[in-house]
């Protein structure tokens, strides 16, 4: 199954939002596919997925893989006989229908186009070295046909059936050449593009190219003027097609890096290294792509917009419909004439680089992965229409299944616990034919298919699948509490201990996978306490992750908070959890320190801060209601609850003083004593 974009929405309680988001409480859910977008995530059989928002029978196809082959670029077709352009190694495979076969070497690293021209002649244009080559597929002889002059890469080839030569657009130069049967190149154009990306021809002598760099769309006239027809936006035309009058133009915008060596969007390098272009052929830059109709008289209109996806070939269909091969997830879209569109096909692989749907045998060939399509015509044998795989976020047990549709439609379902469907996944379930519960076993994923009838006018406009997901435990961690900080002065950082207060910030970390609603409960104790306390009484509601605690009724000393988390507000009694935690003991001191033994003697001052808890961490002397100063302990080292200090006065005039002593314990709780002292005579 093909990895594809999420998109799938979950409608609960009216709210709409994206299945990969974690939605609150346990309680019946739903996924709802019912648009465009959300049918388009899941894989097509023979169905089809219009922008009306059904799924209705689509294309039938068969595939055969071009074994050992990464890229199918390019496609021709005479009768019943196809042949196909490839990469790396520049083989052009045939095939018949039952087998293709390798047919000719080309010795270049791709085959990046092929036209045949009205005797049968096939030409193949290659990169990198810009060569083109012409096969008579009857003798099966190939041989160097022409290298237009200043070409690497011959990005297009177009036969003129009106003056029986070879047109081919061209890199790095982004010129038109003119090539007649015996091979010379007459320069017809070289504007200010880099490639010549795309051509077309109305069988009456009139070309149309397609740039890069700049999306330009040009006429080459019969007398060989060139004038441009539209400049489109983006910067690549990647594909154009010309049938009854009219141009079908494939627009894309890519994201150019700066510096870049390739184009952005080709799935092959611009301008390959030779010694290593082979290791860069591979999967395109995703792009913005638009188609545009340019009718006979010049109106110029944009048709389809997909910010998804940008477009790497397109087609007429004979009935005036315009078929795009998507290069981003193996999309073929088809747009009607009045503008509404449907992903008429999806395949495996991610680019449909190349179409041939009008031709008598429909084909379609891909890259990321050679493979050819060939599109069998009548009703689809089994068309099904399959969802992604849709994500509940836990295990869960299925409800019911509802459509709405029109026919007899049939469902089935499946369910597992891996992201990609695989052999742990369960089997199929039994057909329901008309709504009722889902009969997979509980899992994580499920997957829904419709299998339609090959009746025409059935169709799909809705797929329900309700779910009711497993409780998640919520798990509280890392609890904390510390004071609230003070404010900082303007400019400056706080500094020294904290203000006193016996308000105590507490605060944890929750996990709750399921996002719902929590109750938090607190309590407390001593350390070495048996008995835990209540923070508060049962009518006070915590819900967030935090609570300030008022420490001031209880005594210092080291106290452990434990924390209980429930989810009892978001599930019913019997589907309820809940877990706790513990923290580290957390320090209650809110009693200030003493300053004992306070006095003075051979012009010192002297005495000790005790404090019941500790440890001590400032002491500061002020004399005369001067400046307040550190003083440093005896040992000079705050590390314990009860440390000696002096105060070395030294010769002070005047014969008293009056010596004002502060000290602070860690929690910021504060002493003040003084003492008056005679200095001099």
């Amino acid at each position: 199954m093909k990895t594809s974009r999420t998109t799938i929405l979950i409608a609960l309680a009216g709210l709409v939002i994206a299945s990969s988001v974690t939605v609150a409480a346990v309680t019946t859910q739903h996924f709802t596919i019912d648009s465009a977008e959300s049918f388009s995530t899941g894989e097509l059989e023979g169905t089809a997925v219009h922008s009306d928002g059904s799924v209705r029978l689509g294309a039938s196809k068969r595939r055969t893989e071009l074994e050992n082959v990464p890229i199918a670029y390019s496609v021709a077709q005479r009768g019943n006989v196809v042949y196909i352009g490839t990469g790396t190694g520049g083989m052009i495979f045939r095939f018949d229908g039952k087998k293709p076969t390798k047919k000719y070497a080309t010795g270049e690293l791709l085959v990046s186009s092929l036209a045949f021209a009205t005797d049968g002649t096939l030409y193949a244009g290659t990169l990198p070295n810009g060569r083109i080559f012409k096969i008579n597929p009857k003798t099966g002889k190939i041989e160097r046909f022409s290298k237009p002059e200043g070409a690497k890469h011959i990005w297009a080839l177009h036969y003129d059936s009106k003056r029986g030569r070879l047109i081919a657009g061209t890199g790095p130069e982004g010129a038109i050449f003119a090539i007649n049967p015996i091979g010379a190149a007459k320069l017809l154009h070289k504007g200010d593009a880099s490639h010549v990306m795309s051509l077309a021809g109305d069988g009456k002598g009139t070309i149309y190219a397609g740039t890069s760099d700049s999306a330009l769309v040009m006429k080459v006239a019969l007398d060989d003027k060139v004038t441009v027809v539209h400049d489109f936006p983006g910067n690549e035309v990647t594909a154009i097609d010309y049938y009854n009058g009219q141009l079908a133009v494939a627009a894309n915008e890519f994201k150019v890096q700066p510096g870049a060596r390739f184009r952005a969007g080709a799935p092959v390098p611009v301008p390959p290294p030779p010694a290593a272009a082979a290791s860069h052929v591979g999967r395109p830059s995703p792009g913005k792509g638009q188609l545009w109709r340019v009718s006979n008289d010049g109106r110029v209109e944009r048709l389809l917009d997909r910010q998804d996806t940008h477009f790497s070939s397109i087609e007429w269909g004979t009935d005036g419909a315009i078929f795009a091969g998507g290069g981003t997830e193996g999309q073929v879209f088809r747009v009607e004439p009045d503008a509404k569109y449907a992903i008429w096909a999806d395949v495996e692989e991610r680019q449909v680089l190349g179409l041939s749907l009008r031709a008598k045998t429909p084909v379609f060939v891909t890259g990321d992965g050679a493979a050819i399509y060939w599109v069998e015509r009548g009703t689809p044998r089994k068309p099904v229409w399959t969802s992604d795989s849709l994500d509940t976020g836990f295990g869960s047990q299925w409800g019911r299944l509802t459509w709405r549709g029109r026919g007899k439609l049939t469902f089935q379902t499946r369910s597992g616990n891996t992201k990609e469907p695989d052999d742990t996944w369960s089997s199929w379930s039994k057909k329901l034919r008309e709504p009722g519960r889902v009969a997979s076993p509980p899992g994580r994923f499920a997957q829904v298919r419709a299998l339609f009838p090959t009746d025409a006018s059935a169709e799909l406009r809705a797929v329900e699948l309700y779910y009711l997901p497993q409780n998640q435990r919520a798990r509280v961690s890392s609890i904390t509490g510390g004071p609230p900080p003070p404010p900082p002065k303007p400019g400056q950082p706080a500094q020294g201990p904290p203000a006193p207060t016996t308000l105590l910030n507490l605060s944890w970390v929750v996990d709750n996978p399921d996002g719902d609603i929590l109750r938090y409960r607190l309590s407390y104790q001593q350390e070495g306490q048996p008995v835990w306390r209540p923070m508060f009484l049962e009518d006070r509601v915590v819900n967030e992750p935090k609570y300030t605690w008022d420490t001031g009724s209880i005594p210092d000393g080291y106290y452990v908070v434990k924390v209980e988390a429930s989810d009892e507000e978001a599930n019913p009694a019997n589907l309820m959890l809940h877990s706790e935690a513990v923290s580290e003991p957390i320090l209650i001191d809110n009693h200030p320190p003493q300053i004992e033994k306070l006095g003075f003697r051979n012009r010192r001052v002297e005495g000790r801060v005790v404090d019941s808890l500790g440890p001590i961490a400032r002491i500061q002397a002020s004399i005369d209601a001067g400046v307040w100063r550190d003083i440093f302990p005896k040992d000079l080292l705050l590390d314990s609850r009860s440390k000696a200090f002096e105060l070395d006065l030294g010769d002070l005039p005047g014969k008293s003083h009056i010596v004002a002593i502060r000290a602070f314990d860690a929690a910021g709780n504060q002493a003040n004593r003084e003492i008056t002292v005679k200095t001099g005579k």
